[in-house]
This record gives C-alpha cells, sequence and structure tokens, in this order.
C-alpha cells in the first residue's frame, strides 16, 4: 500500500513538474545571479556606493533571476506554471541559503530567510505564470 502511494505521488508529481526545466530555470538563474553579484562586488570596492543600499540589489537581483527562471521552467509546460516556478524559487532559496550559511557559518533561520524564502515561492511562482501564459500567448498567435 505504502508503495502504491508513493508511485501516487510519483505520477502526480511528474503530471505537474518538468524536473529537467526546472533544472534548467535554476541554471539560468544563477547565470543573471552570479555575473550579477560579480559587477555589484567590483563596484563596491572600487566606488563609494552607499551600504545600506547592498539589500536591496541582492533583493532587486534575486527577483530578476527568479522571475527569469520561472518563465524559463514553464515554456515547455502544459499546466501547473505556478507550481513549477515555485519550486524554482524554493530551489534558488535553499541553494543560496544553504551556500551563504557554508561560506559564512552561519546555519541560522531568521526573519530575513522566511521573509527571502517568502519572495523567492511568491516570485517563482509569478514567473511561471508568466511563462506559461507567454508560451500560449505566442502559440495562439501562430494559429490565427
Amino acid at each position: 500500500m505504502a508503495s502504491q502511494s508513493g508511485q501516487g505521488i510519483k505520477k502526480t508529481l511528474s503530471d505537474h513538474v518538468n524536473l529537467m526545466m526546472v533544472v534548467k530555470g535554476i541554471v539560468v538563474s544563477y547565470l543573471i545571479t552570479i555575473p550579477t553579484f560579480i559587477i555589484f562586488a567590483f563596484i563596491l570596492t572600487y566606488t563609494d556606493f552607499p551600504e545600506k543600499y547592498i539589500s536591496t540589489v541582492v533583493i532587486i537581483t534575486t527577483i530578476i533571476s527568479i522571475l527569469t527562471a520561472g518563465s524559463t521552467a514553464t515554456r515547455n509546460v502544459r499546466n501547473r506554471g505556478w507550481l513549477n516556478g515555485a519550486i524554482v524559487g524554493a530551489v534558488y532559496m535553499l541553494v543560496l541559503y544553504l551556500s551563504s550559511s557554508i561560506v559564512f557559518s552561519n546555519f541560522t533561520i531568521d526573519r530575513h530567510v522566511t521573509v527571502m524564502t517568502l519572495i523567492g515561492l511568491l516570485t517563482g511562482a509569478i514567473g511561471g505564470i508568466i511563462g506559461i501564459n507567454f508560451k500560449r500567448g505566442s502559440h495562439s498567435k501562430t494559429k490565427r
């Protein structure tokens, strides 16, 4: 009985979540995030950029990366774009949290981590909705 329910969950997930597209979305997100953070690090190093704007730049970069990743991950998905996008956002934030926790030796979950995780989930879901609707819009134009 347990193996049947496990197989049912796997089938349901495979029907609604395209794992390869989620991975592609994550890769795309970090292809945006890493160069942006490197450029920003150079700006911080060689200019007198105010430190109070660092978190704003990080949040904006994260939102842009996850929106792009969510829409990329859902371009070839038939339905549940919000779910695929939210998964992309969650995995993106998990990787970002784990890598920063390892670098800074700080494995704490505080208000900032919770807010950023919610931002990641919601932004990914919005990106997924945009991606699936963008795909539908381009197909309906070609059929006319």
